[in-house]
């Protein structure tokens, strides 16, 4: 996401135009995230029909090639924002929960429904009370991301490592994947609040300029839904198991 130079001001949170450009990235937000359910249900109910789908969907090889097409279409939007449409960066939006949707058929498949149910609440509850608290400090958490950043990074390579390695699963129930995963979680809480003070940021940086704002209000919410999302697997792999 892109960052402006702007101070983060503290008054924002009666500032009634920060208030609708962030009611708007949620907005849009929700929408993208009913796309990703929706398709993980569907998805997940083709598997449960015919299971040797599964591993079509889960295999290193899809894994690995899903981390770089995110890391691309991230970064290739993110250059582009200033030149793209808003329908573009909505295209991109609703294409990438989709996308996250097939990735998370699994949960949907494979998993009690009341506690998927029970940790999607469990994820709406922790990532609201982190955007609020990205929302209303005055901390500049610019200082902790590259760490928080770099601890996630290792979670995601120790993720794919242990594909091969069972020993280093990140989802096998031991010791090893419960530290990791509570790294990770910790990881993934300072990155949504940073993420939602760099909003902040954003707005201020592109106030004067309404089509500008959309667009960058769209391309926001798809961050903070790869966020969420991260935070639900997280979650999912701590607290699934029956």
């Amino acid at each position: 996401m892109n960052e402006y130079n702007n101070p983060v001001r503290t008054e924002a949170e009666t500032d009634v135009g920060l208030r609708s450009f962030m009611l708007g990235t949620y907005r849009y937000m929700a929408m993208a995230m009913a796309v990703t359910a929706g398709v993980a249900f569907f998805v997940g109910q083709a598997i449960i029909a015919n299971p040797n789908l599964l591993g079509l969907v889960y295999n290193p090889v899809v894994a690995i090639a899903s981390f770089f097409i995110i890391v691309f279409g991230f970064g290739a939007v993110g250059r582009k924002l200033p030149s793209m449409s808003l329908g573009g960066v909505l295209a991109f939006l609703f294409g990438f929960a989709a996308f996250m949707g097939v990735l998370m058929s699994a949960y949907a498949a494979l998993y009690n429904p009341m506690i998927v149910a029970k940790i999607f609440f469990m994820t709406v509850a922790m990532f609201g009370a982190l955007s609020l608290f990205g929302y209303t400090t005055g901390f500049n958490l610019n200082a902790i991301i590259k760490y928080a950043a770099a601890a996630f990074l290792g979670f995601i390579i120790i993720g794919f490592v242990g594909m091969f390695v069972p020993a280093l699963s990140i989802t096998g129930g031991g010791t090893f994947a419960i530290v990791m995963n509570v790294i990770a979680l910790a990881a993934i809480a300072a990155i949504t609040a940073w993420e939602t003070q760099t909003l902040k940021r954003i707005y201020y940086g592109s106030v004067g300029n309404p089509a500008m704002m959309k667009k960058l209000s769209a391309f926001g919410a798809a961050s903070l839904l790869l966020a969420f999302i991260n935070m639900f697997s997280i979650l999912m792999n701590l607290f699934g198991r029956e």
